[in-house]
């Protein structure tokens, strides 16, 4: 599946329509996205940063795209997650990569990091672990 389709198709789920973030890379083990910044995103009004919860729940989808495969792109349901914040997010684009560093046939693990301009210096970190439907 093309990155395009991807971004096609997860436009039929409505948080993910919320985010209105685009698929970049799909690899079998690996993806990647960009969510441009928006004003409702906002968790701090004074200092103006993204909400945590963005973060993490953008972290999710690409780590959850990265483990689903097939045309009819079939997410997997979450088991769990640890987010490490790093750095406040503030204004402007965000970058996530996930990679699938295990995956069995009812489980998976996936690593994802977020960034901003830099990826040497990540705003958050996390790893997810996945029930395969």
């Amino acid at each position: 599946m093309t990155p395009d389709l991807a971004t096609h198709q997860l436009r039929k789920i409505p948080f993910f329509q919320f985010l209105d973030f685009t698929i970049t890379e799909l690899a079998e083990t690996h993806a990647a996205a960009t969510m441009p910044f928006a004003e409702r995103l906002i968790g701090n009004p004074i200092m103006e940063y993204y909400h945590g919860g963005i973060i993490a729940s953008f972290m999710e989808a690409v780590a959850a795209i990265s483990v689903s495969h097939g045309p009819d792109l079939q997410l997997p349901k979450p088991i769990n997650l640890t987010v490490d914040y790093l750095r406040p997010a503030v204004k402007g684009p965000l970058i996530t990569e996930a990679t699938v560093k295990r995956k069995g046939k009812r489980m998976a693990s996936v690593r994802a990091v977020c960034w901003q301009d830099d990826r040497s210096r990540p705003v958050a970190e996390g790893l997810y672990h996945f029930l395969m439907v």
